[in-house]
């Protein structure tokens, strides 16, 4: 398979796109996806175990989770059973399906930026809280609520953002309880990934802004 390359054309299934999450200028997380559906609206991926992701660490090594002061990026290895990853055309949320074996292990709410097509994928900028159903979608968990405090105190978000991010959690939550919700679909709970779809990696240039393509 190859990495997508922006052309006007849907996605395939199979293919291979590179997703980022972007903070000041620079790549602070990047993930290796195949696409499972592509609809324009809707962009369903997938991150098969073993599939190699980068993470960012302070310059001593350590794990990071706010874009604060330096930081470098070094690999990591996806295990389980793999992640879906469904991204809606405006919204502020994604929302990450960790398969399971016969259900799902729970679904994952993602606040961040609505995510922008590149010549390689999709960027978009997390806004660190979260939200998690578990496998029967019954009470959701805030998550991180601390990480977005930190952040306006910091001065990386602002509290408008803050407060907006938590407004969009809110609807996404509302959304999800209606039934209504595109990300929500039984497949996911006893779908596994194609072996012959491999394992994808990060495209060429996935580093630079914008992605360069060589």
């Amino acid at each position: 398979m190859s990495a997508g390359k922006l052309t006007g054309a849907l996605w395939k299934p199979g293919e291979y796109i590179t997703g980022r999450n972007i903070w000041h200028g620079r790549v602070f997380t990047a993930w290796a996806f195949v696409v499972v559906e592509d609809r324009g609206d809707l962009i369903a991926a997938c991150t098969p175990p073993g599939t190699v992701w980068k993470r960012p660490v302070d310059l001593e090594g350590n794990d990071v989770r706010l874009p604060h002061g330096e930081w470098e990026l070094r690999d990591d290895v996806w295990y389980g059973n793999g992640m879906v990853r469904v991204f809606l055309e405006g919204a502020a949320h994604s929302v990450l399906v960790f398969l399971g074996d016969g259900d799902v292990r729970w679904w994952y709410v993602n606040l961040e930026t609505p995510f922008r097509r590149t010549a390689i994928g999709l960027d978009t900028t997390d806004l660190h809280l979260d939200v998690v159903f578990p496998p029967d979608l019954s009470e959701p968990q805030w998550k991180d609520e601390d990480e977005v405090e930190e952040a306006v105190t910091y001065g990386s978000m602002t509290r408008e953002d803050a407060d907006g991010a938590r407004a969009e959690a809110e609807r996404a939550i509302e959304w999800i309880q209606s039934g209504n919700h595109p990300a929500i679909d039984d497949r996911w709970r006893t779908w596994t990934p194609p072996t012959e779809w491999g394992i994808p990696t990060l495209a060429p240039g996935w580093e630079t802004l914008p992605p360069a393509i060589t």
